[in-house]
């Protein structure tokens, strides 16, 4: 793992933009992402993803909620050739950390997962 992906979490968690739990959580992520699905992420990547993260950990701490997103877009995101291994990224994630993300979270989660994968794969 990149050592500046740690030092952008660790700043984050001491300006307490992430509770060490979170930190946690989102290591577990970046590593699973890298060790069972190939993605490695780059720094501009990672800056990107890690901040969608802590902001999606932040609305669910508050009880904030995230619009539903478009049934057009809803819809590609589904008919994206790695759905499937997007689904099983959250379950693994889920599995590892027990974060359960609400449905509309997780369907701009799926976003970005998709395009790391479609990214890694070109």
């Amino acid at each position: 793992m990149d050592k500046e992906i740690v030092r952008r979490l660790d700043s984050m968690t001491q300006l307490q933009e992430l509770t060490p739990r979170q930190r946690k959580n989102i290591l577990a992520l970046v590593e699973l992402l890298e060790t069972e699905y190939g993605i490695v992420l780059g720094r501009r990547q990672a800056e990107m993803f890690i901040s969608h993260l802590a902001e999606t950990f932040r609305r669910m701490d508050h009880g904030e909620t995230v619009a539903y997103m478009e049934e057009a877009a809803a819809g590609q995101l589904r008919a994206f050739g790695g759905s499937g291994t997007v689904d099983h990224m959250l379950r693994d994630f889920s599995r590892i950390t027990g974060v359960r993300f609400p449905k509309s979270e997780e369907e701009y989660m799926k976003m970005y997962l998709s395009s790391l994968l479609s990214y890694n794969n070109h």
